[in-house]
């Protein structure tokens, strides 16, 4: 995966979308929409997070959808959308959720937690921009910031991209974020540019035989640190 290098210092500009642009980000959010709507049928919520949500999107943009509570995993794996599926358990560092990973097709995936989340980690999708199953009927789209650290605003007719690292207390607003959160992504998103992804702490393929819990409690009986984490979730 290539490197996506920072943005260091551009002012606010803005892009007009053309017709093909258009076109991608109608269906992308199309086949959103339809996602959550299944979700939601079987009494799911969840949200779409990333270009799809600001509306910058491109020719093989990602759909990324998020669960952001516990749920037990069966409900998701019985759905039709999930059953041939690729499943994973994720987890980035000792400190972050470790997560559960439907993916769907090449662009299309969905994360849910295994341990709790935190507010702050619901701050980072946050960031990025989100949105519900209503804002993509509506046709809304939100600011957020994507991983070149380039702050998106929407505009009926495009939207407006400026550097993060020159707008940092305008962003803070638009987004409703702590300077916490900002700084820790400029941090994490500047060193991956400089070094380059350092890869997941956890990244595990489920066996056909096994769910996502049974997966977790193996996993566990293993590793200390998915054991200690399981273990400061359930406190």
């Amino acid at each position: 995966m290539p490197r996506e290098k920072i943005i260091q210092n551009i002012g606010k500009n803005f892009h007009r979308y053309t017709s093909d642009e258009k076109k991608i980000l109608f269906q992308l959010r199309k086949t959103s929409a339809n996602y959550l709507n299944t979700l939601e049928k079987n009494g799911v919520s969840a949200f779409i997070h990333g270009s799809i949500a600001r509306g910058d999107v491109h020719q093989g943009s990602d759909i990324d959808i998020h669960i952001p509570y516990l749920i037990s995993s069966f409900r998701l794996e019985l759905l039709e959308e999930f059953i041939k599926a690729d499943r994973r358990i994720i987890m980035g560092t000792p400190n972050s959720t470790i997560k559960g990973l439907f993916t769907i097709d090449t662009y299309i995936s969905l994360t849910f937690p295994l341990t709790s989340p935190t507010e702050r980690e619901i701050d980072f999708y946050r960031f990025s921009g989100l949105i519900y199953s209503k804002e993509l009927i509506d046709s809304v789209r939100v600011p957020g910031v994507t991983k070149k650290l380039v702050f998106i605003e929407p505009n009926p007719e495009g939207y407006y991209y400026s550097s993060l690292l020159r707008f940092k207390k305008r962003a803070m607003k638009c987004l409703n974020v702590s300077q916490r959160i900002i700084d820790e992504r400029i941090r994490v998103l500047t060193r991956r540019d400089k070094i380059g992804r350092t890869g997941l702490l956890l990244d595990y393929s489920l066996p056909p035989d096994m769910n996502f819990e049974q997966a977790l409690h193996h996993l566990s009986s293993q590793n200390p640190i998915i054991r200690n984490k399981i273990s400061r979730s359930n406190r």
